[in-house]
């Protein structure tokens, strides 16, 4: 039986390659025989209520103004639930103040760092070392080089270019390849989904970059592998039924209810990647057999979270922020624990 859901397609008629999404697969159920707390697909981190309470006004008060007095009441309570603001950790702030640095220094957007993986050093809660390497090997990682952003209790420290200094001029036969040739690479492979002819340019191939930039026909990718796809459905099986039994204890801690869990994830990574109100439409949680919502813990102190995926797909073809998020949501506090934004452009969602 082939394994397919329509979450992974364009609706205007691009799939998500079928090879790479059993990648993830086999390397989330590898991921989580070491650590059984381990989100497969990543994950993330937001939020926290805060209540505050007005001192008791000892005076005789009219029953028409309790009446009054009441009324307001309900509706600022009921405003108060309705409400959500996004609490980030520490970690997380970082993460946002880091891609903010580098887009108002270098003119990165989120969209171009979906070529980069992102890492962090710092384990103080105070300073950070964020680190962005690109997502490819040999010529083409030299070209794009990489990016670091030191930040101290969520300030600026520095931010600097391994190839600072070296040109940007030319397009992409320039020596090195900065926002200009990211903002290109964006656009190319956001409707050929083929970064390959980045490699094989950045290699000193005399190729056209924008050749056959159409959108990948309905089914191209639709490749069936029976075999391996009866192995992959049997250790989803196996390992969703083993996320959801460790979760129980955890889902039993949660001072949130599930679907308050999922919206405190949606206004995360709205605040964090300032989504306006048509990116906020595309914006779905997920929870299929390929990237699983549940209750976990993380880090050393086994903070407990749930763990969800959020995708965002145009009907026009990919369109900036559109790809998949990754967040992890502290279930006693609502804090945002982690957030990652993949846009799936280099083949990797």
């Amino acid at each position: 039986m082939h394994v397919k859901s329509c979450v992974f397609c364009w609706k205007g008629g691009r799939t998500v390659k079928d090879e790479l999404i059993r990648s993830q697969i086999h390397q989330a159920v590898d991921h989580h025989s070491e650590h059984l707390q381990s989100n497969p697909f990543l994950a993330q981190r937001i939020i926290n209520q805060e209540r505050t309470g007005e001192p008791v006004v000892k005076k005789r008060l009219s029953i028409g103004l309790v009446l009054v007095i009441v009324l307001m009441l309900i509706a600022v309570t009921a405003l108060a639930y309705t409400v959500i603001t996004a609490v980030f950790s520490p970690r997380v702030d970082a993460y946002t103040a880091a891609n903010q640095a580098l887009e108002e220094k270098y003119g990165l957007t989120s969209s171009m760092l979906g070529f980069f993986s992102r890492d962090s050093r710092g384990n103080d809660g105070h300073h950070f070392i964020v680190e962005y390497e690109p997502r490819f090997e040999d010529a083409l990682a030299s070209k794009l080089g990489a990016y670091r952003v030191s930040v101290m209790n969520g300030q600026i420290e520095s931010v600097t270019w391994s190839l600072d200094g070296r040109s940007t001029e030319g397009g992409f036969d320039a020596d090195a390849w900065g926002a200009d040739q990211l903002g290109e690479m964006v656009r190319i492979a956001s409707v050929t989904n083929d970064t390959s002819r980045f490699q094989r340019k950045a290699s000193g191939e005399d190729i056209d970059l924008y050749a056959d930039m159409e959108l990948i026909p309905d089914g191209a990718d639709d490749e069936e592998f029976p075999e391996v796809d009866q192995q992959i459905e049997k250790e989803i099986s196996q390992f969703r039924q083993e996320v959801m039994e460790a979760g129980k204890e955890i889902e039993a801690q949660s001072k949130f209810t599930r679907d308050e869990l999922i919206e405190l994830g949606r206004q995360g990574i709205i605040t964090a990647y300032h989504l306006d109100s048509e990116q906020q439409q595309r914006l779905a949680f997920v929870d299929n057999d390929y990237f699983i919502a549940y209750y976990s813990t993380i880090g050393i102190d086994q903070r407990p979270t749930f763990n969800m995926t959020f995708q965002s797909w145009s009907e026009d073809g990919w369109q900036d922020g559109d790809g998949v998020y990754t967040i992890i949501v502290n279930v006693i506090d609502g804090t945002v624990e982690y957030l990652e934004y993949d846009t799936t452009l280099d083949g990797n969602g």
